[in-house]
């Protein structure tokens, strides 16, 4: 497979699993998954850590793409797109290495 191809691939896993981790966690939760919780008071501050760290990507994009943040310049919207890019290739290629492809 060309080197291209398998990185599209790995970023595209990366997204997904980053998607599938928020949305569990507001389907088990009824709560909007967001950075936010990592100043949460009780014991979902240190559940948070491992949950943010996997729905990054998923939540930039989502925060990006939100009609609240139009005003927000090209730089910005360039960074955290570039961002969440780069977080989702590392997700994909660690859960690729952690299923031994």
């Amino acid at each position: 497979m060309p080197p291209f191809l398998t990185g599209c691939l790995t970023l595209a896993l990366g997204f997904a699993l980053s998607g599938l981790t928020a949305s569990a966690f507001e389907a088990a939760t009824a709560r909007r998954a967001s950075f936010r919780l990592l100043r949460a008071p009780d014991l979902l501050a240190v559940v948070a850590v491992p949950l943010v760290t996997i729905a990054a990507p998923y939540m930039l994009a989502r925060n990006l793409a939100a009609p609240r943040n139009r005003g927000r310049s090209a730089v910005g919207v360039f960074v955290g797109t570039v961002l969440a890019g780069l977080w989702s290739l590392a997700l994909g290629s660690a859960a690729l290495t952690a299923i031994g492809v």
